[in-house]
C-alpha cells in the first residue's frame, strides 16, 4: 500500500512538474515580431546571415549571429517597448534566434516545401523539453549538439508526418525548431521567468 502510494505522489509531482512546464513553455514573442519588422533591412541580412551550421563527425553546433543591444533597443523603442539595458540584451538575442527561424522557412521554401511544417512539428514537441532546449539555446556562444535534445526534435518531425517530397527539407524542419525553441528561451530571459545564469 506504501509502495503504491508512493508511485501514485510520484506521478502527481510529475503531472505538476510538465503542468508548469507546459505553462511557462510558450511566452508570447510578439514584441520579437515587431521589434524585427523595425530593423533595418541590412541588420536582417546581417542576423540572418551569421546564423551557421557547424557540422560534425556525426553531430553539429549551432552558431547564431552576434546579438546587437543597441539595435534591439532602437527598434523595441520603435515598436513603444520599454526595454531596461538587460532586457534589451535579451532582446537582441532573441532577435538573432528569430533570424535563424527565418533562415529555416527560407530553407524549406527553397525545397517545394511548406514553411508551416515548423509550426506542425512544434505542436508534437513536448513542452517541458521545449522549454529546456530553449532555454539553454538563449545563452550567447556557441551550441553544440545534446543527443537526447536530438531525438525529441527528430521524433516531433516524425511525429508531424510532413510527407515531403524533397527529403533534404527535413533538416531545415529541425533547424527552424531549435531556432524557435532558442527564441522562446530568450524572451522568457527578457520576461524574467528564466533567470538561471548562462
Amino acid at each position: 500500500m506504501g509502495g503504491n502510494m508512493r508511485g501514485f505522489a510520484a506521478i502527481i509531482v510529475t503531472i505538476l512538474f510538465y503542468s508548469t512546464a507546459s505553462a511557462q513553455a510558450a511566452p508570447d514573442i510578439s514584441p520579437v515580431s515587431c521589434t524585427w519588422g523595425k530593423l533595418p533591412v541590412v541588420e536582417q541580412t546581417r542576423l540572418i546571415d551569421e546564423f551557421k551550421v557547424e557540422v560534425l563527425d556525426g553531430s553539429f553546433t549551432l552558431h547564431f549571429a552576434a546579438a546587437n543591444a543597441a539595435t534591439a533597443a532602437a527598434a523595441a523603442t520603435a515598436c513603444q517597448l520599454s526595454a531596461s539595458p538587460a532586457q534589451a540584451e535579451s532582446l537582441a538575442l532573441a532577435l538573432s534566434r528569430h533570424a535563424a527561424t527565418e533562415k529555416a522557412k527560407k530553407g524549406i521554401a527553397d525545397k517545394g516545401e511548406s514553411p508551416a511544417a515548423i509550426q506542425t512539428a512544434l505542436e508534437k514537441m513536448h513542452e517541458g523539453k521545449r522549454e529546456v532546449i530553449g532555454d539553454a539555446l538563449a545563452c550567447p556562444g556557441p551550441h553544440p549538439m545534446v543527443k537526447e535534445w536530438d531525438e525529441s526534435v527528430k521524433g516531433a518531425v516524425r511525429r508531424a508526418n510532413l510527407r515531403f517530397k524533397d527529403g533534404r527539407a527535413y533538416a531545415w524542419v529541425s533547424l527552424g525548431l531549435y531556432a524557435f525553441f532558442a527564441e522562446e528561451g530568450a524572451v522568457r530571459r527578457m520576461n524574467g521567468t528564466n533567470t538561471d545564469p548562462c
